[in-house]
Order: C-alpha cells, then sequence, then structure tokens
C-alpha cells in the first residue's frame, strides 16, 4: 500500500520587495508568481528575506518566557477583560478557536478551551488617535508588562520589524493579484494589526485527556497572518485537498497563512486554510502571530481581477471591522460575559 506524500511548502524570498524598493522588477514579478502559485491551494508558505532579525526574536522570545514564568496573579495584574480594546492577558483555556470555524465537515475535536495562553497586543493608539477619539472599537492603548525590565522595547522592536515583513508580502500579493504592488497598504484607513505572544505547554503538564488541544481547528480572521516560532513545531495545516500535514519552520524563518477576508478579496482564487497547533509532549512552545486586517470600516468584496467575465461574486461584501468583533466574539469567553453584563 502506497501513500501519497504531503505536499511541500515553498520557502519564498521576499527581500525584493522591501520598502524603498522599485517593485517592477523581474525578481518581484518572480515572486508574486511564485506566491500566487502557493496560495491558491495551500494558503501557506515560508519566506526568507522578511525584514526580522534573528537578535529581535530571540529578544522577545526570552521576554515572553520571562512573563510567561510568573504567576497566574501576577499575570492576570493585564488580564484582557481588564481593557475596552481587546488587549491583555489571556489566561489557559478562556479562548475556544474552534468554536469559531464554521465548517462541520472538519469535525470536532474537542469540547472546552484551548491548552494555550497569550497576550493580545496592537497597534499603540493613544488618546488623539483618530479611530479613539471617533471611539471606534479595538482601537486603543496596550497592556503590557511593564514590570519586566524592557519588555515594551523587545515588543515594540520585532512588532515594527514583523510589520515591514508584512509589507513585503502584502506587495507580493498586490502584484499576484493585478491590483497593484501599493493596494493593500494604501487602503483608506488604520490596518488593525494584533500581535500576540503564545505560551503552549507541554502536553505532559496539561489534562489532554478530553481531547483538548493548544490551538483549535480553526482559520484566521483578517488578510494575512505572519508566525514566527521557537522550532519545536506542533503546526499543522490541512491543505485545500488533502489531510493534515506538519508544518516546520526553519531557523530565521517565517511562516505565512492566508485568512478569511483575502478569501473573500480574492473570491476564493486564494484559500483561507484550517490549521491547529498540538502541544508538545514534553516541552514548552512559544510562538508569536501577527495578524492582520484591513482597516476597521473598510468594505471587503471580490476583486474585479478575481472574477470571471459576467461571474458574480462568491461571497456578499463584509465590514473589516465588524466581522473581526464577531469572531472574536464567538470565541473568546470574557467578550460573552462582557457582552452579558451590557445587555
Amino acid at each position: 500500500m502506497t501513500t501519497e506524500p504531503a505536499p511541500t511548502i515553498p520557502t519564498i524570498d521576499v527581500s525584493s520587495l522591501a520598502t524603498g524598493l522599485q517593485y517592477d522588477t523581474a525578481d518581484a514579478k518572480a515572486v508574486a508568481a511564485l506566491i500566487d502559485k502557493t496560495c491558491r491551494n495551500m494558503g501557506f508558505l515560508l519566506v526568507k528575506g522578511h525584514g526580522v532579525s534573528p537578535e529581535t526574536k530571540a529578544n522577545f522570545l526570552a521576554k515572553m518566557k520571562e512573563f510567561f514564568n510568573e504567576p497566574a496573579e501576577k499575570k492576570n495584574q493585564i488580564a484582557i477583560g481588564k481593557s475596552a480594546h481587546h488587549r491583555g492577558y489571556v489566561g489557559m483555556g478562556m479562548e475556544n478557536l474552534e468554536g469559531a470555524l464554521a465548517n462541520t465537515e472538519l469535525g470536532k475535536t474537542y469540547g472546552a478551551g484551548d491548552v494555550k495562553e497569550s497576550i493580545d497586543s496592537g497597534t499603540e493608539d493613544g488618546p488623539n488617535h483618530p479611530e479613539v477619539m471617533a471611539g471606534t472599537p479595538l482601537h486603543g492603548p496596550n497592556q503590557l508588562p511593564d514590570w519586566i525590565p524592557g519588555f515594551r522595547e523587545a515588543w515594540q522592536q520585532y512588532f515594527d520589524e514583523c510589520y515591514e515583513s508584512v509589507l513585503r508580502i502584502q506587495r507580493g500579493l498586490g502584484i499576484a493579484l493585478g491590483v497593484g504592488a501599493g493596494f493593500f497598504e494604501d487602503q483608506p484607513g488604520y490596518p488593525l494589526l494584533n500581535l500576540r505572544m503564545l505560551h503552549y505547554p507541554p502536553e505532559s503538564r496539561v489534562n489532554t485527556e478530553d481531547g483538548r488541544i493548544g490551538c483549535g481547528a480553526h482559520t484566521d480572521y483578517g488578510s494575512i497572518t505572519v508566525l514566527a516560532d521557537d522550532g519545536v513545531g506542533g503546526l499543522q495545516v490541512k491543505p485545500r485537498d488533502g489531510d493534515w500535514i506538519d508544518i516546520s519552520i526553519p531557523e530565521d524563518h517565517l511562516v505565512v497563512n492566508l485568512a478569511d477576508l483575502l478569501a473573500i478579496w480574492t473570491n476564493d482564487r486564494y484559500v483561507s486554510n484550517p490549521h491547529r497547533v498540538m502541544n508538545p509532549p514534553n516541552t514548552h512552545r512559544y510562538s508569536i502571530p501577527l495578524f492582520v486586517t484591513p482597516p476597521y470600516h473598510l468594505k471587503v468584496e471580490a476583486l474585479p481581477t478575481c472574477l470571471e467575465p459576467g461571474a458574480a461574486p462568491k461571497y456578499p461584501p463584509m465590514v473589516s471591522g465588524e466581522y473581526l468583533q464577531s469572531r472574536f466574539n464567538g470565541t473568546h469567553t470574557y467578550r460573552n460575559e462582557l457582552m452579558e453584563g451590557e445587555a
């Protein structure tokens, strides 16, 4: 009996799409063509030449580990429920990502919260930020563990470098889709950037007998996600055609996956793949995903370049921020409690 080999995920060098370069070059077009080919089935790609230095990543992971080693009462000083802007610490079991996946074909793997903890953060929006002044949800200040020396500085350095990698990938997507390298970054408004700091304890130290795993099967919500991790592994993805496969991120690479709103934008030319995370058996896992969502008020609908002549879009237009909030409401227990209190 023979089995089909698991599909491979190509590594794409996006250095030719760095800020300040020309994007009509042969190199940039070749990169965009490879991104396009990969995104049509897998929805995941590995990138190098992304702009995040090994030193920045290592320093930030060290600060994260310092925080997650703190006792629960210390970590809960910045509990996400204390924030009006979805920023702060999310304790073990307080998120159930599988509950957000509207795809019954995948089946259910557990019935309780994810076996992980995190800090959620975003852009540091001060009181004079236009969206803060307008009262737009999901805009405001972060809650970070400022009692840890150098944490905020390490966070800011990683945030800035990782956003540069986002811009490089978005330029490649824009070229591939025939809308121009600047299409995504030139949308009106302020992109919603959610940088999460995640800790998955080893399976040997937590109760997973009921089938719970580190992060349940789900799709991401926005346009793209850019992820770094500590090399331990555990990430799995379900391609458009095929079963779950393991994703191993080589050292100094990032993994990029596509999310729901990009699938709507591209009328399913690009796929928002389900993925999940398994807790490692006997070691801890740390990862840093940056979730990118279009500006809050932006209406996302099928691009003309992704529609055949006379064809209708598969999805109705979606307002970016409203969609993101609806997904948060379905996965975070603290948000349900808040909504009940407001009723």
